[in-house]
């Protein structure tokens, strides 16, 4: 690692998180404690790559490791970590084509939509208010809009503000159709 960079600014992210790392891991550690550590080094990994990666740093070799190992886990803090990583995340290649690794990424959220348990299911919605990519979200419009008929009021309230959401960053200007999802 090169040290942390400090241009700021250059991703979107609506959480800023300012920490001084005394000691700032390597991609290679990072990469060790996502494939080897427990649940607590996991999380701190993470949180640690999250950290770096908002002050610049780059790791483009995290991102499948993350995937494979940290992704399948079902802890809690876990889940609230990966949608801050994902929010701030490169998702496109440096050609502007979405990276292949965010269909896994897709994948796991659509399980996410569909899981028994609301406070999951709702988050899930939160966050797709936050994601700006088409091509992730439009796999996910039959499970956001099956969310709509939830039991749980949480879940139909996120629904609806992920389905505001996405109607009002993709429509047309001067209409009421979206870009990508006419049907909305």
């Amino acid at each position: 690692s090169s040290g942390i960079n400090a241009e700021y600014g250059e991703q979107h992210c609506s959480v800023l998180i300012n920490v001084n790392l005394s000691e700032t891991p390597s991609e290679q550690s990072l990469k060790q404690d996502f494939e080897n550590g427990s649940t607590a080094v996991k999380i701190q990994a993470l949180k640690n790559a999250i950290i770096m990666m908002q002050a610049g740093e780059k790791f483009p070799g995290l991102l499948m490791s993350i995937i494979r190992y940290v992704l399948p886990e079902q802890d809690h803090m876990i889940k609230k970590l990966l949608y801050i990583f994902w929010e701030i995340v490169p998702k496109r290649s440096s050609d502007g084509k979405l990276l292949t690794e965010m269909i896994l990424v897709c994948d796991a959220y659509r399980k996410d939509l569909i899981h028994p348990n609301e406070f999951i299911r709702g988050s899930t919605l939160r966050f797709l208010c936050k994601v700006r990519e088409p091509e992730l979200l439009e796999p996910l419009m039959p499970s956001i809009r099956a969310c709509l008929d939830n039991k749980h009021s949480y879940v139909r309230r996120n629904a609806v503000l992920a389905l505001y959401t996405i109607y009002r960053n993709f429509r047309v200007p001067g209409t009421r159709r979206t870009r990508a999802y006419p049907e909305l």
